[in-house]
């Protein structure tokens, strides 16, 4: 929509194998590769930060190997920032190893992540906070978790897990050839259940056409949780990316349209092009009044981002207010 326009980290925290994992209320939270062990470790997350991209202030957060185990693999941080707890924001990080997935807490104050273990929530993850409640949503099935947290001593808690059983989505059953991606979003008082179906052709899902889009608003004062589809946002938008999703007043800003959501999401790096790996993304625009789906005018690619190939990773909506 605009001119590209380059966020510049600061001098303490700028470094080129610096990867950005998140993003909330115009921060980015960026982690960097561990240094201190060997080459056999470089691929781990290490040290953790948030950087505001407009006044540059840096929040250190606790080193990620609090929580790593130790386990060898590879570690991808999502970490929304949220300000949905007391009077304190809490950084919700959920860490992907070959061998176990950890969902960890911190908030300002507290010296170490508070690490949620035995949690049967595994694979791909999405939060939002809500009536005072961490959410957890499943990326690729319609599963969402309730989480009560309290304070205490150590900082914040968990201290109750509830599942909130959802409505058979009967329509939404994956067939032989058929993938869904789901995705949770409040907006307007509202907790929002997006949920994409696509039909694959081939292994990994390296090629696949979109099926359907739909919306819901999600009804907890019945068990199972009810959903009613909802057709307008009331001129607002959703941007949603592969580490969390935002609700936004359209009105705020030239160019951005009311009652469509903004897709950017990787899927997958299984494309091998140019003697190196490049990840396959999903960036279009659908719009919830007709149902109808169009792409972007430019294509998300190294190039037009003035990149080195192979080195353009998860792409990440920044958003603030006025």
């Amino acid at each position: 929509m605009r001119a590209t326009w380059r966020v510049q980290m600061p001098q303490e925290v700028a470094a080129g194998d610096v990867r950005c994992v998140g993003s909330s209320q115009g921060w980015l939270v960026g982690v960097a590769p561990v240094r201190d062990h060997g080459a056999y470790y470089r691929k781990f997350d290490g040290e953790c930060f948030m950087v505001n991209a407009f006044s540059y202030e840096v929040v250190h957060l606790p080193h990620l190997s609090t929580f790593n185990h130790g386990l060898s693999g590879y570690s991808r941080m999502a970490l929304p920032v949220n300000n949905g707890f007391g009077s304190k924001c809490i950084v919700v990080a959920s860490s992907f190893h070959t061998i176990t997935q950890t969902l960890a807490l911190w908030q300002p104050g507290m010296k170490s992540w508070h690490v949620c273990d035995g949690l049967p929530i595994v694979g791909p993850k999405d939060f939002s906070f809500y009536q005072g409640k961490l959410h957890v949503l499943l990326r690729f099935i319609p599963r969402l978790y309730a989480f009560e947290l309290e304070e205490d001593d150590r900082g914040v808690v968990v201290s109750r897990v509830v599942h909130c059983v959802i409505e058979p989505l009967h329509e939404h059953r994956i067939q032989a050839r058929g993938v869904l991606s789901c995705n949770i979003v409040v907006w307007r008082g509202n907790l929002l259940l997006i949920i994409r179906r696509y039909d694959t052709t081939e292994k990994l899902c390296t090629q696949r056409a979109l099926h359907q889009v739909q919306v819901f608003a999600l009804d907890f004062s019945t068990n199972p949780c009810g959903l009613t589809e909802i057709h307008s946002f009331d001129g607002d938008s959703i941007f949603v990316d592969s580490c969390g999703c935002n609700s936004f007043p359209a009105g705020l800003y030239d160019g951005v349209e009311g009652d469509l959501v903004y897709f950017v999401d990787q899927y997958s790096k299984y494309e091998y092009v140019g003697g190196c790996f490049n990840p396959s993304y999903d960036t279009f625009v659908y719009n919830v009044r007709n149902g109808t789906a169009r792409p972007f005018a430019v294509e998300l690619s190294p190039d037009n981002f003035g990149v080195p190939r192979g080195k353009l990773d998860i792409p990440l909506w920044l958003l603030t207010s006025k």
